[in-house]
């Protein structure tokens, strides 16, 4: 297992600490420079006040942990200089699933490769990231904030194309959780680092990942088949986070075999 950050939170332990926060307490996914600038973008929403970083690791990645550590007292000091006490961020929590990942990106890639001609773990992924925090979600303030971008200066991300944006707000949706994309239509990467309000440019200062750029071809251009991408994520990975998302609210400790022994009514 490549991921390593040995600060990953009980869930139990979160539980405890999250019952306190205040109910209307928004969920902000923490990991790279895109997700700190949504996070600050929300704050300009008159109905965001309060808001929990959760940084969730898939077990692919590797490398400068501690850079999130930085990047979250930076996010901090950026909130008390433009809203002083009239907005709040929580501590840094992290909280991580490793099961739940190798289930939804792992577990089953000759299946899917077999039935959908198509294969890449960066969407389920990014699912993961979105699944993982619905619980949570739901103790607080029902809404997620995540940095995701249809476009990246012009470049695209199959994890974060439309289809694929919608998809997992489908998925949230289907639990009552708002998943709040405020970047989504940003494709001006210095429109992001202006919005942050420091010198951060994009890919530097967080973890890598051992799949980075998977589905692009030697020289870099992106390879894709977007019916392919379609029929994987209406036939495959919406049931897929449905089934387990439910078994996680039931219980966030379930285990590999529980959360396996759901998904095998899908084809």
């Amino acid at each position: 297992m490549i991921m390593s950050k040995n600060e990953n939170e009980d869930i139990h332990y979160i539980s405890e600490k999250i019952k306190h926060l205040p109910k209307e307490t928004v969920i902000g996914e923490f990991s790279g420079r895109d997700s700190v600038a949504a996070i600050l973008k929300s704050l300009e929403q008159s109905d965001v006040k309060f808001i929990l970083p959760v940084a969730t690791l898939s077990p692919t990645e590797y490398g400068d942990f501690d850079s999130l550590e930085i990047n979250f007292d930076q996010m901090v000091k950026r909130v008390n200089e433009i809203y002083g006490d009239k907005k709040k961020i929580f501590p840094l929590m992290w909280y991580s699933n490793p099961d739940l990942w190798s289930i939804m990106n792992g577990r089953f890639v000759e299946h899917i490769n077999r039935k959908f001609g198509f294969y890449s773990p960066c969407i389920g992924c990014h699912a993961y990231f979105h699944i993982l925090r619905v619980p949570m979600a739901l103790d607080l303030g029902k809404r997620i904030i995540s940095g995701e971008r249809e476009s990246h200066d012009g470049r695209v991300k199959i994890n974060q194309m439309a289809i694929t944006l919608d998809v997992y707000k489908d998925i949230t949706d289907h639990f009552g959780v708002e998943l709040m994309t405020p970047l989504r239509h940003m494709s001006d990467g210095d429109e992001v680092e202006k919005l942050i309000g420091w010198n951060w440019k994009e890919g530097k200062n967080h973890p890598s990942c051992a799949y980075s750029k998977n589905y692009t071809d030697t020289k870099g251009k992106v390879i894709y088949d977007i019916e392919k991408i379609e029929s994987y994520l209406k036939d495959y990975l919406y049931e897929t986070c449905i089934k387990l998302g439910k078994v996680l609210i039931k219980d966030q400790n379930a285990d590999k075999s529980t959360m396996l022994e759901v998904l095998k009514e899908i084809d």
